[in-house]
């Protein structure tokens, strides 16, 4: 029988460790608080939360950004987040999402990165010059589009990192357009943990979207064995070309049960109950017993595919996703109760992983963030399941903690 608990998370200024959601989605991954510390940036307006296309110093863009401050140089501002973020070998730490201006733009930006694990003491661990992304090959397991790129960051010596500061040290002033910024593992303290991202990538007939999973486990936790995407809605929805591998730097996603190619001419595919997506090493088998995308690691799709879907609007609606850890626990989403919609929906502009871009039309984005049981020895689990709404206040940012529907069956 399926237990539906609530877990709350609460990281206070005496390191105290719960279980937390925030309304605006991924609450472990992303800032949840800014401090301007040279000059009047108004980061704090935009730069917060997950990605959603919308830009500080949104001078002209017509992206949607909600503040029109430039992060001039000489501007500097610190970026809290929720619970310390761990240095993980082998994988970036941190990534930084900015509109840089597609190829033939001037604007630029020095940026300085710099990382503390109380506040007060800063190191630097990254200097980057914003134009250097711009004719960058697209990213592994990022989409970046014409002119929205990503900055991968490692925190060098540093671990437990709760506070990050951007520093514009030179350039033009209009040269840092702030998106988000992306902590790759925050320290949740559990052995069963996972951010689960939804990006609609087309709204023509095929209705495609891409997958990104994060296993956000402690790094004693449990590998994501599976994934499954699960159609209620048959025949109205066609579950379409669903074989496309989920990758990572480390192995994939592989499809092996009810995996449809593209349709080319005319058909007819058969309606889909469910597509089922198993860990491989190499890509075309499945991994041995026990292994799967461990702690610290992330696996997305290509950005040239995706899994499509013949359906009517709502998108997903009627769906739902089951990831299913190397021991056995499975945490089922359902996408029209549990999934926070709907975030950048007002980004169009062109995408490039060929010479030739092709329109990216509006992107919404969904969010889920699934935290389990705490990994000994950290706080008590509760005694018995919490049936009721939780909210808590974190005195440190002032921000309201809300529950999240989370059901964890065996």
């Amino acid at each position: 029988m399926a237990l539906r608990t609530h877990f709350l998370a609460l990281v206070s200024a005496f390191g105290v460790l719960a279980w937390a959601s925030l309304s605006s989605a991924a609450v472990s991954s992303y800032p949840v608080a800014v401090s301007e510390i040279v000059g009047v940036s108004g980061a704090s307006l935009v730069a917060m939360g997950v990605p959603d296309y919308q830009f500080v110093n949104d001078v002209g863009l017509g992206f949607g950004g909600t503040n029109a401050d430039v992060f001039d140089f000489g501007e500097s501002v610190d970026f809290l987040f929720p619970v310390p973020l761990r240095n993980i070998r082998s994988q970036h730490d941190l990534i930084l999402y900015a509109f840089v201006g597609g190829l033939g733009s001037v604007d630029n930006a020095t940026v300085r990165v710099q990382a503390s694990t109380d506040g007060i003491n800063f190191s630097t661990i990254a200097t980057f010059n914003t134009s250097e992304a711009r004719s960058r090959p697209q990213d592994s397991f990022e989409n970046d589009f014409e002119a929205v790129k990503h900055f991968f960051i490692e925190f060098g010596t540093l671990d437990g990192v709760t506070h990050i500061r951007l520093t514009n040290i030179g350039g033009t002033s209009e040269g840092l357009r702030l998106d988000a910024l992306e902590g790759l593992h925050p320290n949740v303290g559990s052995s069963h943990a996972f951010e689960l991202r939804l990006e609609r990538s087309r709204v023509d007939e095929w209705q495609q979207f891409k997958v990104r999973v994060k296993n956000i486990s402690d790094p004693r936790g449990v590998p994501i064995r599976e994934i499954r995407i699960n159609n209620s809605v048959t025949p109205n929805s066609t579950l379409e070309q669903t074989q496309f591998s989920i990758e990572s730097a480390v192995g994939d996603f592989i499809c092996v049960e009810n995996c449809i190619a593209n349709c080319t001419v005319d058909c007819n595919p058969i309606p889909l109950p469910f597509s089922r997506h198993v860990w491989s090493l190499d890509g075309l088998v499945e991994a041995p017993a026990g292994l799967g995308l461990a702690p610290g690691h992330q696996a997305a799709h290509h950005p040239a595919f995706g899994v499509d879907l013949d359906s009517i609007d709502p998108f997903l609606s009627g769906y739902s996703f089951e990831i299913t850890f190397a021991d056995g626990v499975v945490q089922v989403v359902d996408y029209d109760l549990d999934v926070e919609k709907g975030i950048g929906s007002l980004y169009e502009k062109y995408l490039y992983f060929s010479p030739t871009p092709a329109l990216s039309w509006n992107r919404p984005v969904s969010f889920y963030e699934f935290v389990g049981e705490p990994t000994a020895p950290a706080v008590p689990a509760l005694s018995a399941p919490v049936t009721g709404l939780l909210v808590v206040m974190v005195t440190a940012t002032g921000a309201w903690l809300t529950r999240r529907r989370n059901r964890l069956r065996p």
